[in-house]
């Protein structure tokens, strides 16, 4: 059978089309019309009012430069059509007493007199003119003089008139359809014209839509919103929960008739949440309207279409075409397009079409009902045909859809690890979460189960998985198997903050050499970040450089996201923020591109952004992009990681904070209870300079020695041990100590781990030489912070370096060569009131402090203390300096809003 007769059955009326023709010719039998066709249907007080949707229909009514509109509410059964409608035309009469005729359309009115009867009764209803005084439909075939006389009628109203035609869908006939285009055609500006169909009728609406003259109300605006959905369900008494309503709305898409059918199932004395979860289309008051207004309205060939196709979730022209079997499946897809029936989308991979929800779940169910050896066949076709069209993940759904565990096991095995590589691990894990516990046991299936865990931040279901493969009757046999299970170890490691002997391990397998594309991926990307920790970044660079290659060349996405990200990280290592914000974006570019750049993927990557955005003084960048840093934190992840992101996020907000005193002391118990697992030297070394600044900064000269400490715990000798330490001396006012303290790294005998600690030790080297009186030394020391931080226009370190490099800079304007433009730039970033980073109270000036609010004298402090008056008095000239003050009171409001009190 042909899809143009299945369209003849699907639409005609008993008679057929043939006998409507007859009826036009031959003497009107039926002139009476049933009062209810021409009255505006009743509709439930409890109905909700969706008022977003009469302001559109208000404005699609109105007259329009190329001539009166037409309106068209265009969407499948159940959505709500008459009813809003309906509502709209009662509230638009009662509201200004506006006049609305209302027909309701069917398919006895395929008969033109039966049609036009009707329609000059229901203006007459409205009160377009009195009972007996329109025009009447002739008996015979002259229907277009007839439509003229009616349009000069309507035209000669004082009043205007709306006419509501309510499912123009069952018109079909020659004469019904001639004689409604002529009224569409030349419809007067005195009686605009609304249609309700369920799928587009054949009328001139095109023509219309070309002129500018028509008005679309379709399928997206009568779908309910949550916030409609949440209303719709108070008015029945419901309450339904954040997690309820989204789960609902999950379920039926704001189709009206769903939400009807999924209140009537829920139970008060049973949770909703688990009632909403099973509303799949096979319960029995949804099934029953899916049967009554879907379903059996489609030629047995459709319905044997929908059986087949309905077990993908989606699915093109050519796998609906092998499932079916049907040579005219391109056709029927078109036809269940147009009537609603099926929903078509375009993405990147052309074309392709899904039912809604309930119904594909009605469908399945009946599937299963009539022949679970079909469903099972349909899902192994299905499974080859995505495997031939490079669809890996649709095809490990059928095949375990299908039952076939030997398929299932190979799918997973094969195909896996690339999901995995690619970003899909959620939907990944949703599927091995069925798999049976005996296929989950063999090898190449809880390996690949133990990456999908460790992907999404589950340790302990990792860990599971791995038991099963250790506790194995049979060892890993092959090559392939063992580098992957040592890679998970690394990976694992990664997660709890040690590598180094899952590294070890490592080097025992072929990982990366074992001609397994995906496996092989898998070992570079996490020995690359695993080996960037330890702070071989040029090791961690060759790993990362190969896996991004091969990320590419095969589209594993989530991948190629983390290697643009870690290579970004290395950059920023090298202190080279220009390439690293290269890297950063082209990450960015991935991650929007995908869809993940609100997830927890992104978030080491905003992290980067905000501490480059931070390094160059770009305060309101720096906030934003460590606000969204912040907020995607989620689940267990590295904790170098979660570190850097909290840390920047310190470091951002603590010029800015009403308690910055808060702000060190929550990252200093960050740093605490992350601080036992392995950390990235990179990170402590550059985090340390501006920890111990802050520490300075509330006072808190304790903390600022424990971070210290932890330097020389983790680091030993280095360059940033040097510098912290200088800084503290300098606080104690041992200027030569200090001065001797910076010379191993200002002479490059120390290892450098950040290169901006040079930076800050020059800028420190300038500040001593300069209070020294050693202006010529201060100014070449400051030249050389310029000079490295110039190329990267690193401003941070100038602006918190305080007034001693500010007049420095100010007093060598126009000395520093081709630096002079970046000199200037540092210049204006130091405010006028910044405090020199050695500018901290000392232990006696806090100790001090603590006594002001007493507002005892002088000399009972000196007393208490234990020291001469005047010790006392100098230390409050420090006090006051240091706090930008001269009074006492005033110095106790400043330190307790810097909270140092």
């Amino acid at each position: 059978m042909q899809l143009a007769q299945a369209h003849d059955t699907a639409v005609t009326s008993p008679d057929g089309p043939q006998a409507d023709g007859q009826r036009q010719h031959g003497p009107a039998r039926h002139t009476l019309v049933a009062a209810a066709k021409v009255r505006i249907p009743a509709t439930s007080p409890a109905v909700l009012v969706r008022e977003r949707l009469h302001v559109l229909l208000d404005a699609a009514i109105e007259g329009v430069d190329p001539g009166p509109p037409v309106t068209v509410v265009c969407a499948p059964a159940g959505y709500g059509k008459t009813t809003m409608l309906a509502t709209w035309a009662r509230h638009r009469t009662d509201r200004s007493g506006a006049r609305v005729a209302w027909v309701s359309v069917d398919v006895e009115d395929n008969d033109v007199v039966l049609l036009w009867t009707a329609v000059v009764r229901a203006l007459e209803v409205a009160g377009a003119w009195p009972a007996g005084a329109g025009p009447t439909p002739p008996p015979d075939d002259q229907y277009g003089p007839f439509v003229a006389r009616l349009i000069t009628s309507v035209e000669q109203l004082a009043q205007p008139v709306v006419l509501v035609l309510d499912g123009v869908h069952d018109l079909r006939s020659d004469g019904a359809v001639r004689t409604v285009n002529l009224l569409l055609r030349h419809s007067p500006a005195t009686m605009p014209v609304v249609l309700a169909t369920r799928f587009p009728p054949p009328l001139i609406l095109p023509r219309l839509r070309l002129e500018g003259r028509l008005r679309e109300l379709g399928q997206d605006s009568l779908t309910f919103t949550p916030v409609e959905a949440r209303s719709l369900y108070v008015r029945d008494g419901v309450q339904l929960t954040d997690g309820e309503l989204a789960l609902l709305m999950e379920r039926t898409e704001g189709w009206a008739a769903a939400l009807r059918l999924a209140a009537l199932t829920l139970d008060a004395d049973r949770p909703r949440g688990e009632l909403i979860r099973r509303l799949t289309g096979d319960d029995q008051v949804v099934a029953d309207y899916l049967v009554g207004e879907v379903v059996t309205r489609q030629p047995e060939e459709v319905q044997r279409f929908m059986l087949t196709t309905c077990v993908c979730r989606t699915f093109s022209a050519r796998l609906a075409a092998e499932l079916s079997q049907q040579e005219n499946a391109g056709q029927i897809l078109d036809w269940l397009e147009r009537t609603g029936v099926l929903v078509a989308t375009r993405d990147r991979t052309g074309r392709s079409y899904r039912y809604h929800p309930l119904l594909r779940g009605y469908l399945r169910a009946e599937l299963g009902r009539r022949d679970l050896s079909a469903l099972r066949r349909l899902h192994h076709t299905a499974t080859g045909w995505y495997v031939a069209a490079g669809e890996q993940l649709p095809a490990i759904e059928h095949a375990a859809a299908a039952g076939d565990n030997d398929l299932l096991t190979r799918m997973l095995a094969k195909f896996g690890l690339a999901r995995v590589l690619a970003g899909d691990a959620h939907r990944l894990r949703r599927i091995l979460d069925a798999v049976p516990p005996h296929v989950l046991g063999r090898p190449s299936v809880a390996l690949v189960a133990a990456a999908t865990a460790l992907d999404l931040g589950d340790v302990p279901a990792a860990d599971r998985f791995l038991r099963s493969v250790d506790s194995a009757a049979h060892p890993l046999r092959t090559q392939r198997l063992r580098a992957l299970r040592a890679t998970i170890e690394v990976h694992r490691g990664r997660l709890h903050g040690d590598t180094g002997e899952a590294l070890a391990a490592l080097k025992s397998t072929r990982a990366g050499k074992t001609g397994d594309l995906d496996v092989d991926l898998f070992t570079h990307v996490n020995r690359g970040i695993a080996v960037a920790w330890t702070g071989r970044h040029q090791a961690a660079e060759v790993d990362l450089e190969e896996a991004l290659h091969l990320a590419v060349a095969e589209g594993r996405d989530a991948t190629r996201l983390q290697c643009e990200t870690h290579l970004a990280a290395i950059c920023a290592v090298r202190g080279d923020l220009a390439g690293m914000g290269t890297r950063a974006k082209a990450a960015l570019a991935i991650a929007e591109d995908r869809g993940w750049a609100q997830t927890s993927r992104c978030a080491y990557l905003y992290a980067l952004l905000g501490s480059e955005a931070y390094e160059r003084a770009e305060d309101e960048r720096a906030r934003e992009l460590a606000r969204l840093a912040t907020g995607l934190l989620d689940g267990p992840i590295d904790p170098s990681i979660e570190l850097f992101v909290l840390t920047v996020g310190a470091l951002v907000g603590f010029d800015t904070a009403d308690d910055p005193h808060q702000v060190v002391a929550t990252l200093r118990e960050q740093w605490q209870r992350l601080g036992g697992r392995s950390i990235a030297p990179a990170l402590l070394a550059y985090a340390a300079p501006a920890h111990q600044r802050m520490a300075l900064l509330v006072g808190e000269y304790p903390w600022a020695a424990d971070v210290l400490q932890q330097v020389e715990d983790r680091l030993g000798e280095s360059g940033e041990q040097a510098l912290l330490r200088a800084v503290l001396h300098t606080h104690r006012g041992k200027v030569g100590s200090t001065r001797r303290l910076l010379e191993p790294v200002l002479e490059h005998r120390v290892h450098v781990v950040s290169p901006a600690t040079s930076v800050h030790s020059w800028l420190l080297e300038a500040h001593l030489a300069a209070r020294c009186g050693e202006q010529h030394r201060a100014h070449e020391a400051l030249t050389e912070a310029l000079t490295l931080a110039a190329p990267h226009q690193a401003l941070r370190p100038f602006r918190d370096a305080g007034q001693s490099i500010r007049s420095l800079l100010a007093s060598g304007t126009g000395r520093f060569g081709r630096l002079d433009p970046f000199a200037a730039s540092a210049l204006a970033e130091i405010p006028v009131t910044v405090p020199d980073p050695t500018d901290g109270l000392t232990e006696r000036e806090q100790a001090l402090l603590t006594e002001l609010p007493s507002m005892r004298t002088a000399e009972e402090i000196a007393h208490t203390m234990f020291v001469s008056v005047n010790t006392i008095k100098t230390h409050l000239r420090g006090i006051y300096r240091k706090l930008g003050v001269n009074h006492r009171r005033d110095a106790i409001t400043v330190a307790r809003r810097r909270g140092l009190l």
